[in-house]
């Protein structure tokens, strides 16, 4: 809207709406207050300067009665600018009335409006032959001049009240010179607070209720940061008393960290008693991510574990054992040592029986992995000669002999012949030949027909 709306309005409704008020009577009452006012905070101002002014020159003297008559000094001159601004109030209103009281003046009134458009109506309902039209040019020609009278007063109705209304100083710039219970800042409610918006006493900062708290929106005793609910929490986010860090809940003096919950954990996220580390759960893990009891390492599950995703009770350093007392990884058999273990007091990778002897030698075994060729190779281990290989890997080399018994060469079965006794009951047709060998104090290098130094049968004579 460029222009007021009264602009257009006909004087039936320009002249109602300034008739129908209460009038300047408010405006009178108000601007007789605001002199009221002016005068009692001038007073107040004069004695208040007056008594603190006898006190710090007379019987109070020292740092405390400058500071005491600083902050006096300060309030008297709160109180003088509040009684001049009153007083400027109470003067734009009586101006404000003044203006109103002048358009009213000069407004048309009510009854002399509806009156003009009564004869109208007459003149046009006898206007025989056209006898009334002079009339009722002049009664229109009235009404006209009405209408800009009602206009012209509530135009300079508005310009006056405008600019009695722009002299006005908001109030909002003498009260923020003022502080409540001498806090240093806005709507801070105590004694030495500094700040905005604190309520207690001894507040640092913004939004902080209680008393000694630093920071922003603290509630409490004695807490430094920011958003600590408690006692004498330092750090952000802190709910409980004594809490050193950040997103602690609990009781200070016992976690360290962030973001734990418990006691005398050490670290971050962690959750129970002694714990030190990352994300631990439970009771004096280290580590990162374990659950359970005395677990070290990462993502351990259980109790007295150690290395890295172990589940169950005092495994090694092994990835995923999932049984107890095993020392390596993945197995299937017993008494083994290695990777891949699954039984109890597993020793070696991927065996599946008792006692194996995967990637090392043991008791019968001295290869890798080692299979036999065939059956017959199956046959000829328990009796072998320089040809044979007990337990060997299959297409290969003939390993050094790891048995019980050990020739200078191939390694021999427990019932080893000489060169020429490839086995048990193998031995070409010869006088004793069905007689094994025990594998012990066996003679070798002897042929088919040689004579047997060794135990003979005996001969009997008639």
């Amino acid at each position: 809207m460029t222009s007021p709306h009264f602009a257009w309005l006909p004087p039936e409704i320009n002249s109602a709406l300034i008739f129908a008020g209460p009038g300047a009577a408010p405006l009178l009452a108000a601007a007789a207050a605001w002199d009221g006012l002016a005068e009692d905070l001038a007073s107040s101002a004069s004695s208040f300067f007056s008594v603190t002014n006898d006190l710090a020159n007379g019987s109070w003297q020292g740092a405390s009665a400058a500071a005491m008559m600083t902050v006096a000094t300060q309030y008297v001159s709160w109180l003088s600018a509040a009684a001049a601004q009153a007083e400027a109030a109470s003067s734009q209103a009586a101006a404000i009335a003044a203006a109103f009281e002048t358009a009213v003046a000069a407004t048309v009134q009510p009854a002399v409006v509806a009156a003009n458009r009564s004869l109208v109506k007459a003149l046009a309902s006898t206007n025989w032959f056209g006898f009334n039209i002079p009339a009722i040019m002049d009664t229109e020609a009235a009404y006209e001049a009405m209408w800009a009278a009602d206009v012209a007063a509530m135009f300079g109705y508005h310009a006056d009240a405008t600019a009695a209304v722009a002299q006005l100083a908001p109030w909002q710039q003498v009260l923020q010179k003022l502080g409540f219970s001498f806090a240093n800042g806005r709507m801070s409610f105590g004694p030495l607070t500094m700040g905005n918006s604190n309520i207690g006493f001894g507040n640092n900062g913004s939004l902080n209720v209680g008393s000694g708290n630093s920071g922003n929106n603290n509630f409490g005793l004695g807490n430094l940061g920011n958003n600590n609910f408690g006692f004498g929490n330092s750090g952000s986010n802190d709910f409980g008393i004594g809490l050193t860090g950040s997103n602690q809940i609990g009781f200070g003096g016992f976690n360290s960290g962030s973001g734990n919950i418990g006691l005398f954990n050490s670290g971050t996220g962690n959750i129970g008693f002694f714990n030190s580390g990352s994300g631990n759960l439970g009771i004096g893990n280290s580590g990162v991510s374990n659950t359970g009891f005395l677990n070290s390492g990462s993502v351990n599950a259980g109790i007295l574990n150690t290395g890295t995703a172990n589940t169950g009770f005092f495994q090694g350093d092994g990835l995923s054992s999932a049984e107890a007392v095993n020392s390596s990884h993945y197995m299937t058999g017993g008494v083994s040592a290695a990777n891949l273990s699954s039984g109890l007091l597993n020793s070696v990778t991927a065996s599946t029986g008792g006692l194996p002897a995967a990637a090392g030698s043991s008791l019968l075994s001295n290869a890798s992995f080692s299979a036999p060729a065939d059956a017959s190779a199956i046959a000829s281990g328990l009796e072998a000669g320089h040809a044979n290989s007990a337990v060997s890997a299959a297409g290969g080399p003939t390993p050094t002999p790891p048995a019980l018994r050990t020739t200078t060469g191939a390694p021999p079965g427990f019932f080893a012949a000489g060169n020429g006794d490839p086995g048990v009951r193998s031995l070409p047709p010869s006088r004793e030949s069905n007689i094994p060998s025990s594998g012990f104090f066996n003679k070798a290098e002897r042929g088919p027909d040689a004579p047997d130094p060794g135990t003979r049968e005996p001969l009997l004579t008639d």
